[in-house]
């Protein structure tokens, strides 16, 4: 009765399988070592408390005052003190460019508002963009200001008034979205591009395409083609339910976004069809894809602010072409900001673009030596 359970099939079955495994070597490497390196990872990357926001500092009241004030906001290593500029715009300028986490601004008078008992008012501006950031420094900097008041030697002690900037509300929807939007890009760009091309592999057509007249270039461009569209309009789309659903507003450069959205899903496509040269089956795409997209995406500041991590994943985050792409979407978006702004993150994202090319096109032609 091939209906009643066997142990007897049970256990032929598993040491067939168990035999497959431990002889695939691809596999066991697939299956061990990810899960080691992502834990690793993702342990140091989402630690939900935020050190050593730098923010910009502008005394102009320049008076012991005034230096006291700044030696209680970085007695705790919490905010690290860097020049602002020689006015308040230069704080502004600052906290735009994202050169800053936040801004602090010390009136001329305020050494003799504080002699003459009168509260001692001092600007302090958040980038609001990152809306965990801004509200853990806002209460950092409240819990500051309160300590400096209990000390006693004020007359009159400070009562802070904290500027929100691009997101007066701290929406954190608006922080998300856009990391979402560039991890959602990454993950189904990989998964798709990869899985066509291993398709080929299935069906036996691969080596019929690599053996036409076609540059390795041309092949691969043609294969971009069709997904960067579909890529492309279901970008817009999520952009549409996005300001739909979450009001996320749009205050830059259309067609900025567009280029650097068009980079940026050449990108993903590229290193999917670079997967796709290692895997030869679609259940290795799969494991493969993951495997790249989850370190990418903890390590872009999509989810876990970068401010967060130890300098040396801050560091390699640098070569993550979804950490410049998330950076540079939330700049056009909710700060309205243009190519000078954000060239810092739009150079390494062009480059990554064309080495992923340039890479992806080598190994797809060498799949037939």
């Amino acid at each position: 009765m091939d209906d009643v359970f066997s142990w007897r099939r049970l256990l032929v079955l598993l040491r067939k399988e168990f035999v497959q495994i431990l002889g695939n070597r691809q596999v066991l490497y697939i299956l061990l070592f990810p899960p080691i390196v992502q834990v690793t990872v993702l342990g140091y990357a989402m630690n939900p408390l935020v050190k050593h926001l730098v923010f910009a500092v502008v005394d102009e009241s320049k008076t012991p005052a005034s230096r006291e004030l700044i030696d209680a906001f970085t007695a705790n290593g919490v905010f690290v003190p860097r020049d602002g500029g020689v006015d308040a715009a230069g704080v502004y300028r600052a906290v735009q460019s994202g050169t800053v986490d936040a801004g602090l601004v010390i009136p001329g008078d305020y050494a003799q508002s504080i002699a003459r008992g009168a509260p001692g008012d001092v600007q302090m501006v958040f980038d609001g963009v990152n809306s965990f950031v801004a509200n853990l420094g806002a209460g950092y900097a409240t819990s500051i200001v309160q300590d400096y008041n209990a000390r006693g030697d004020l007359r009159s002690p400070l009562s802070p008034q904290i500027t929100f900037a691009y997101n007066p509300g701290l929406v954190t929807a608006w922080f998300f979205v856009p990391g979402l939007l560039g991890a959602i890009l990454m993950l189904t760009g990989l998964l798709a591009s990869a899985s066509e091309s291993v398709r080929e592999k299935d069906e036996g057509t691969l080596e019929q395409l690599l053996m036409t007249p076609a540059s390795s270039l041309e092949v691969l461009l043609a294969k971009i083609g069709p997904l960067f569209v579909l890529f492309l309009i279901a970008l817009l789309a999520s952009l549409a339910a996005s300001a739909l659903l979450f009001g996320l507003p749009f205050r830059g450069d259309f067609l900025l976004f567009m280029g650097i959205s068009s980079i940026y899903i050449v990108s993903a496509i590229s290193i999917g069809i670079l997967i796709s040269t290692f895997a030869a089956t679609q259940q290795q795409v799969v494991l493969i894809s993951i495997f790249t997209a989850l370190p990418l995406m903890m390590l872009s500041g999509a989810f876990a602010p970068i401010e967060s991590m130890p300098p040396f994943w801050q560091t390699l985050s640098l070569v993550n072409p979804l950490r410049h792409y998330i950076t540079i979407v939330r700049d056009i978006l909710l700060k309205g900001v243009g190519l000078d702004v954000i060239w810092p993150d739009a150079l390494p994202l062009i480059a990554f673009a064309l080495v992923a090319i340039w890479i992806s096109a080598t190994r797809y032609r060498s799949q037939l030596r």
